[in-house]
């Protein structure tokens, strides 16, 4: 079978691979979007953790500074050592302040954001001197004695020259006005000032990883939604072209293959490729089979009609009645033919016998070899009317045989007709075959009739 290399259509092999490469494409971009979700989903993470623990940082010093406010204001109005030991004990153990400061620190690099935390840092050392000095001046005033338990930075802190000679009474007051003062509330204000720069720095500069790491997830999500129906989409275009380029077409063959009829050739370059293989295999075969048939129906010497032919003649005319003639022939004498001129001028004989008989009769008719010299013609749709038409054409078929100069030696036929107006009868031969014995017993060379006086 030779190659059909002028089809034109889809190659389903092609289009399998380049699926394949896209889809497998579309994976790997889809395996790493999906890869990038954990880091992007940490990071988002993380920034909150950031901003949630910033927050809470800022509040604690917030919170601290408040405490150490309330407990030397509480010292300083009700003289009770307990809340001293509070406020030291917050400043050298709990550390609440130091720690969140600390924490704090690490948020930044900017160097702005640093200078108002370390001024924060600075401003609250110096409340806290005041802070320390009024419970100083509040101890000396009860005329406290036992400086030694007290806290080191109680100890070291020394009252200036003037206030050192106040009386106990006005160094209360002046501890008072130093805790409750506009000023001390504006220092606090100035640390609160300070320190929110820095948190406005720092929760801006997390909001914007936020922001960022949100609009990367968000992305990343995106290309997963892309990409996922890129793949749906190449699986129905699959699915699609399957079934247009390939269970269409062999349902088509299939339902032709069944019917035995030649395939439509559509669909992908492979069942066009079937389908042309196919019709030319099926060509060959009917050509082979119409040959078969040819041999089956027709007789390779003379060209008309065998046996067999004449056979499934009769049955159809037995199905299909209608008015015919059968005329049976021989060719007089013939046996003596092939004795004295041989079996090849024997032969030449029938086969010039055979195109005067075909010759003389109508395409509707049929002419036909049984074997050996004997033919017969079945005439279809005549009467008993025409039999003089028809004897006619045998006479003139035994004129011309006598006068051709093409056979050795010159021969006749012999005819015997039968009429019937119901088509192919069972006793219609017989009654053809006995008035040709008829004409072979009066002389040879002529035509009897079945019922003619």
């Amino acid at each position: 079978m030779k190659e059909n290399k002028n089809i034109k259509g889809v190659k389903i092999q092609t289009f399998n691979t380049r699926v394949i490469i896209l889809c497998g494409f579309l994976f790997v971009i889809l395996i790493y979007a999906t890869a990038l979700l954990p880091s992007r989903y940490n990071a988002l993470i993380k920034d909150t953790d950031q901003y949630i623990n910033f927050q809470k940082d800022a509040q604690m010093v917030n919170d601290a500074s408040d405490y150490l406010t309330e407990q030397v204001r509480m010292y300083v109005e009700s003289e009770n050592i307990r809340y001293m030991e509070n406020y030291f004990e917050e400043v050298n153990e709990t550390k609440r302040r130091e720690k969140a400061l600390e924490e704090l620190k690490k948020c930044s690099t900017d160097e702005n954001a640093k200078d108002s935390l370390e001024a924060a840092v600075r401003s609250s050392k110096d409340l806290m001197k005041q802070e320390i000095y009024a419970m100083k001046l509040v101890l000396v005033a009860d005329g406290y004695d036992d400086m030694e338990s007290l806290p080191e930075k109680i100890r070291e802190t020394q009252l200036t020259t003037s206030d050192a000679v106040l009386k106990p009474e006005e160094m209360k007051e002046k501890a008072r006005k130093i805790v409750f003062s506009e000023e001390y509330e504006n220092s606090k204000e100035q640390i609160y000032s300070y320190l929110s720069g820095y948190v406005d720095n720092i929760t801006g500069r997390i909001k914007i990883q936020q922001e960022k790491s949100v609009k990367s997830l968000g992305d990343i999500l995106v290309f997963q939604r892309i990409f996922i129906i890129l793949l749906f989409t190449v699986s129905i275009l699959t699915f699609v072209v399957i079934t247009k380029l390939i269970v269409k077409p062999l349902s088509m063959h299939i339902r032709n293959i069944r019917e035995n009829i030649p395939l439509e050739v559509t669909g992908s370059y492979e069942c066009k490729y079937l389908a042309l293989t196919y019709n030319e295999i099926y060509e060959q075969n009917a050509a082979r089979e119409q040959m078969l048939l040819q041999k089956a129906e027709y007789d390779s010497l003379t060209g008309l009609l065998n046996r067999g032919a004449f056979e499934e003649i009769k049955k159809l005319l037995k199905e299909n009645p209608f008015p015919i003639a059968l005329a049976v022939i021989d060719i007089d004498k013939f046996k003596d033919v092939n004795d004295q001129n041989g079996h090849e001028t024997g032969d030449e004989v029938l086969k010039t016998v055979a195109s005067y008989l075909k010759q003389s009769f109508r395409s509707c008719d049929y002419v036909i070899r049984l074997g050996g010299d004997e033919f017969v013609v079945i005439i279809t749709n005549i009467k008993s009317e025409n039999q003089q038409a028809i004897r006619r054409k045998f006479v003139n078929i035994n004129k011309i045989l006598k006068k051709s100069e093409d056979i050795i030696p010159q021969v006749s036929i012999s005819v015997g007709i039968a009429f019937s107006l119901n088509g192919y009868t069972d006793d219609l031969f017989g009654k053809a075959d006995t008035m040709l014995y008829e004409a072979k017993n009066n002389g040879r060379s002529g035509c009897r009739i079945y019922g003619e006086r």
